[in-house]
């Protein structure tokens, strides 16, 4: 699970809508885990979200609000890289993210995206530079079952604290429905921007109807090596507004 901690906007398994819809989501999470180094490390997110989809596209901005306990060292939070020793709280900064799902590989559908985020967020909880990320998603519906991969390419920007390295980040998993609620289940890997070990975790994602235009999403994660959070876990509520295709569900991403 990748994204600005946070935050639920990329396509998991992606559904062409011929008529435009637009989601408005809230939510947030929580995770806490040392992320390789020595100290502990918490994070409470609470974001809110727009996007649209449309003939095959689908664009999202997401903008959280951060709550961060850390310890003496600089850590990558699954691709938020902040300065440690500090208690904050402020505005983190900007995603913006773009999809194009593709039918040319039939019986396979291919999503290819990138995402770009913006340093408006406060000076302790941002790098205040440009991060960006392109990666591509691979997947087969078989009855009630979606399996795919996918795989990304995370670019950083150095902050002033620290230098940053670009790396790779991999998920494989499936999709699942049982009557009206849609699961995911995955395994997430990401290499770490600082030095760090890379984070592996287990990741689940289940989100069904609310009422007509609302959905329930809940998202959790747990990890599986010293680069990942010890747990996460989050919720959301997300309305949509015209289009004929029932909201999909979509995994947290956090870089």
């Amino acid at each position: 699970m990748r994204q600005r901690l946070c935050i639920i906007v990329a396509l998991a398994t992606p559904a062409t809508v011929a008529a435009q819809q637009v989601d408005v989501s809230v939510g947030g999470s929580y995770s806490s885990g040392r992320y390789g180094g020595p100290d502990r490390t918490e994070l409470g997110t609470g974001y809110v979200g727009v996007g649209t989809s449309h003939n095959g596209w689908r664009v999202d901005a997401t903008l959280p609000y951060l709550t961060l306990r850390s310890g003496g060292e600089a850590v990558d939070i699954g691709g938020i890289t902040l300065p440690g020793g500090q208690r904050t709280s402020g505005l983190g900064d900007l995603t913006l993210r773009a999809s194009r799902s593709l039918s040319s590989v039939a019986p396979f559908g291919l999503t290819l995206g990138a995402q770009v985020k913006v340093p408006t967020g406060d000076e302790t909880l941002s790098t205040g530079k440009v991060d960006g990320r392109f990666d591509a998603e691979l997947s087969r519906d078989i009855g009630r079952l979606s399996p795919f991969i996918l795989a990304g390419y995370n670019t950083y920007g150095d902050s002033a604290f620290l230098e940053l390295e670009d790396g790779w980040s991999f998920s494989a998993g499936t999709g699942a429905t049982l009557g009206s609620t849609a699961l995911i289940a995955s395994y997430d890997w990401s290499q770490s921007s600082v030095g760090g070990p890379a984070s592996h975790e287990l990741s689940t994602v289940a989100a069904g109807p609310l009422a007509p235009g609302w959905t329930w999403t809940a998202f959790g994660s747990k990890g599986l090596s010293s680069g990942a959070p010890d747990f996460l876990f989050g919720a959301g509520i997300t309305r949509s507004f015209g289009g004929s295709a029932p909201p999909t569900v979509r995994r947290p991403r956090r870089s």
